[in-house]
């Protein structure tokens, strides 16, 4: 194999190591695989390394061909460092992810003292705007290959190999076909001095007689989609939700698992008579009833006819989620393939928009003298012009995670992304991905955005919000008291304060400006104004070591309290602080003075619009403004806010929260004014088993409402259970007693187990206790999101701890996930501030304000074990506390079973005969389907059972005796 490689670079290794975990120091190199072109002669390194201690389960299947026995009889690291070193010379090595072979290098083989090279860098600068750049999706992007990485070391060397010829390829090719006037490799030896040593800087520059023809694997499309051919059909539109009855549309392709269920209709029509009526309505969608499908038809088909008929404020539709996961979803899945299915898709435009400081500002980021510094600079500020500079991308929640962390990003955002307040889209002449989207907005007929844009959706001009539908409107019970909150940020202050006199351009600098423009007619005092700034600072510090004195922060977590009514302990301390805060405010008016007189006297008069200096001065003048009244209203005691101080566990900083208690009136000004009908949907709307709680908090008693019923049997499918042997949550021994629980239940139910925690220290703590359990087993264990999707793998047996993160967003039909356990009630702590505030000022009980978002959450996560009718499992709360109360109303509304107060050994005694009971039920529902459709069950058990989700496999039929399997479970008889 290796005499038909070629490589573009010469004398260099292609390298790649397996390991048995990702932290060098708990973690050995189990084989290292490489291969070397010198003077155009190919060589090939190839060895196992005998591990010292033991290789979790997981690396067995994650390596490809990997097994024990070959592994524990290979040679040591010590017996392959002299052959290694020997192969490797003084080579610089090109892996994909350079820094993980680095930091295991430097720990195991500290004598290897070769460059490394990272073509997961040089891929991200080559072609910025890829999601992912792991070497699987590059190989599936950037080359015609039709395998999948395996993780193993030689394999992995020769696919890096041919990606980095791919992307030199693809960059020459592209320059060519462009006829760009500068080169890549000449742009940075021109404007980025610290990277004219960037080790991979010589390799951009293309060989002479270069032949394309010696790399055929090169893919030079940008995209590679594997498109659904549809038969052409006409459709009568006029039919709306009645078109969800026609399933020639819906199977048109073949790529859709479509069944007509009559109450998606009916829960569609709903939608489309709010719709048309102007009304506003709540729906409460269960999993399974296709929520998605039954909005984005009402809106494709609404807005399509709306269109031909010109009425331009109804062909719009804007979409409200909460999670980023769900605004996804929605623009890169759902609703391009249901506009497909409806032929719509040329006819329609579809989008999503985000607050502007979530895009890239190529005027900010061309100023940003942070980036001009160093090769850690230099390489972000290549990276972020490269994906913005034509203007087709910039938001940077859509850069890949690796690269954020890989150039530091997040250092640098605040920097380079667009100021809310400066930023003026309509006067702007750069190529900027946000003045993009902005200009589509009016033309667009379906955006998505998220409900904080939404409570300040400031696009008003360009498009108007009249018909909205808000999905996952469950979350706007906790999270209008942020969306309408104030909050002072010390840290963000004192960023604000080095504009004064630090960056490019600052507030002196500007000011200096502006006066000589104006015929100096103002005497620019720099020392006084430093004077003012160094007092704010003072002020700042003086509050930031009283918290200190006091020890307000004890423990792993941040401080906060309600301001006036703290807990008894802490009334001498909060009005201690009270002057302290108050002399910080009246610090910042002089300064505020000073600027504001300087701008009035330098412009008197005089017009003064377009003149950027001015307008920068006095934005900033406004925003010091804006904080002085910020704090003047924290101080004012008052009935209708919660103020709260909030102070980080290190003591980095501090904040000041304003927020307001009756957010009903502010959702209706704010979110809903001037809106003409609005749809509330979630699967969890009701509390209480009524509207009413919900309707009430956001404002909208006059709602319509409407309730779709279950689509599963949960009382069937599922038992909840309340341990009572586990003790409480703040229990010395509760961590090893829950974790001793969870891996003896994984080990009854081979894994797929979802375990979701209130805070992350419980999750961490567990997930110790449960590697060292777990140890020499099978048994799997993942706090990554990420690795949800091991679950659907039978062959592997897995843990997934997860916190809040997890609580929405997790899809495991079939049997992948049989088991959500839940560590404890997600009750608000008597201290928590905003019930503090509840409580007192609006005489309301403990109950009234924490029921309806547990009972919320608690519905959520128990949402998550059922999501197709084949579903089952146990919903298990770990520690539920002592409130029969709350487990009474629980049961009710969760609308499963009883939920059984029981010992673990009881739930672990019942678990075999309960689960294998939900396993037969499914098998013979699936086999009476291939009977009932007069389907060979030998021939089609299979893709039936892949087609739900299901582990059942037919092992075989003898004598006409069918053998079925389910992992440890087996079933046998005729039919």
């Amino acid at each position: 194999m290796s005499e038909e490689l070629k490589s573009i670079l010469d004398n260099v290794i292609y390298l790649d190591i397996e390991t048995t975990g990702l932290d060098e120091t708990s973690s050995e190199i189990i084989e290292i695989g490489a291969i070397k072109f010198k003077d155009n002669t190919i060589t090939t390194f190839e060895t196992l390394i005998k591990p010292r201690g033991r290789v979790p389960i997981g690396i067995y299947n994650l390596c490809t061909g990997l097994s024990k026995e070959e592994l524990y009889s290979a040679p040591s690291l010590g017996n392959v460092r002299e052959s290694l070193s020997q192969f490797l010379e003084d080579l610089p090595l090109i892996c994909h992810n350079g820094n993980f072979e680095k930091k295991f290098f430097r720990y195991h083989l500290p004598q290897i003292k070769n460059t490394i090279m990272d073509s997961m860098e040089l891929a991200a600068i080559l072609e910025p705007y890829h999601k992912e750049y792991n070497l699987n999706a590059l190989m599936k992007t950037v080359t015609d290959m039709n395998k999948n990485e395996i993780h193993r070391g030689l394999d992995d060397s020769i696919n890096t190999l041919k990606v980095v010829n791919s992307l030199l390829c693809r960059l020459w090719s592209s320059e060519e076909k462009k006829g760009k006037k500068r080169t890549l490799y000449e742009n940075i030896n021109k404007y980025y001095p610290y990277l004219k040593k960037w080790s991979w800087n010589k390799h951009l520059l293309k060989p002479p007689f270069f032949i394309y023809d010696d790399y055929d694997y090169v893919s030079y499309k940008d995209k590679k989609e594997n498109e659904t051919f549809l038969e052409p059909l006409k459709i009568d539109y006029k039919k709306y939700e009645e078109l969800l009855k026609d399933e020639k549309i819906w199977n048109n392709g073949g790529d859709f698992g479509y069944t007509y269920r009559k109450n998606q209709l009916e829960f569609s029509k709903k939608i489309r008579e709010n719709y048309e009526k102007g009304e506003r309505i709540f729906i409460e969608a269960p999993t399974g009833s296709g929520k998605t499908f039954a909005y984005v038809i009402i809106a494709a088909i609404g807005t399509y006819l709306n269109s031909l008929k010109k009425r331009k404020d109804d062909a719009s539709f804007i979409i409200s989620t909460n999670t980023k996961e769900l605004q996804n979803q929605l623009i890169e899945r759902d609703i391009p393939n249901i506009l497909k299915k409806l032929c719509l898709y040329d006819k329609l435009k579809f989008g999503a928009m985000k607050g502007k400081a979530n895009y890239i500002c190529v005027e900010r980021l061309n100023k940003c003298d942070r980036l001009e510094g160093d090769e850690e600079g230099n390489l972000a500020l290549l990276f972020l012009r490269r994906l913005a500079e034509k203007g087709e991308y910039g938001d940077i929640e859509n850069i890949s995670y690796f690269i954020v962390k890989r150039f530091n990003l997040e250092r640098y955002f605040k920097d380079v992304t667009c100021d809310s307040d400066s930023c003026n889209l309509e006067k702007c002449i750069k190529p900027c991905y946000l003045r993009k989207r902005y200009n589509e907005l009016p033309t667009e007929n379906i955006t998505v955005i998220n409900h904080s844009l939404l409570a300040c959706w400031p696009y008003t001009e360009k498009k108007k919000i009249n018909h909205l539908i808000i999905d996952e409107g469950h979350n706007l019970m906790e999270k209008c008291y942020d969306f309408f909150a104030e909050e002072f940020t010390s840290s963000e202050f004192l960023e604000s304060l080095d504009m004064i006199d630090k960056g490019h351009p600052n507030i002196i600098g500007l000011l200096l400006n502006l006066n000589a423009s104006f015929g100096f007619r103002e005497t620019i005092e720099k020392d006084k104004i430093m004077y003012l700034v160094n007092e704010i600072i003072v002020n700042l510090n003086i509050l930031m070591n009283d918290f200190r004195t006091m020890r307000l922060v004890s423990g792993e977590y941040d401080f906060n309290t309600e301001f006036f009514i703290p807990r008894d302990d802490l009334k001498t301390m909060t009005k201690c602080l009270q002057p302290e805060i108050s002399a910080l405010k009246e610090s910042i008016y002089p300064l505020y003075k000073m600027l504001n007189t300087y701008v009035s006297n330098i412009v008197l008069d005089d017009e003064v619009t377009g003149d950027n200096d001015y307008k920068n001065i006095n934005d900033y003048i406004i925003k010091l403004k804006g904080t002085f009244d910020m704090l003047d209203k924290f101080l004012e005691a008052s009935t209708f806010f919660a103020k709260i101080l909030e102070i980080d566990k290190e003591y980095d900083e501090f904040r000041l929260k304003t927020v307001p208690l009756n957010v009903g009136e502010l959702v209706n000004e704010h979110m809903l004014k001037d809106v003409k009908s609005t749809t509330f949907l979630s699967a969890t709307l009701r509390i209480e088993n009524s509207f009413n709680r919900i309707k009430k908090h956001l404002g909208q008693e006059k709602a319509n409402d409407f309730l779709i019923p279950p689509v599963f049997d949960l009382k069937k499918q599922t038992k909840i259970f309340a341990l009572t042997d586990m003790g409480r949550y703040d229990d010395a021994n509760y961590i090893k007693r829950i974790s001793n629980f969870i891996y003896e239940t994984s080990k009854k139910l081979s894994g797929h187990v979802l375990v979701l925690f209130n805070n992350n220290i419980r999750r961490n703590g567990v997930y110790e206790e449960l590697e060292m359990l777990t140890r020499g087993s099978k048994i799997e264990v993942h706090t990554n999101k990420k690795s949800i999707n091991i679950l659907n793998d039978k062959n592997r047996q897995a843990i997934i701890l997860g916190t809040k993160g997890f609580f929405e967003g997790i899809d495991v039909p079939g049997d992948g996930l049989s088991c959500v356990m839940l560590d404890k009630l997600p009750n608000h702590s008597p201290e928590y501030p905003i019930l503090r505030a509840v409580t007192t000022y609006q005489h309301k009980m403990y109950q009234d304000f924490n029921y309806p978002q547990l009972c919320i959450k608690v519905k959520q996560i128990y949402g998550r074990l059922v999501r197709s009718t084949f579903d089952y499992g146990y919903f298990i709360i770990l520690d539920p506390g002592e409130n029969q109360y709350t487990l009474r109303n629980l049961q009710r509304d969760l609308g499963g079973p009883v939920i059984e107060s029981t010992t673990s050994l009881k739930v672990l005694e019942g678990m075999e005969s309960d689960y294998n009971n939900w396993k037969k039920r499914n098998l013979n529902i699936m086999i009476k389907k291939l009977q009932r459709e007069k389907k060979d069950i030998g021939l089609e058990f299979e893709g039936e059972s892949k087609k739900h989700k299901m582990f059942w496999e037919l092992e075989g039929v003898e004598n006409g005796i069918y053998n079925f399997k389910n992992i440890n479970y087996e079933l046998k008889g005729k039919l």
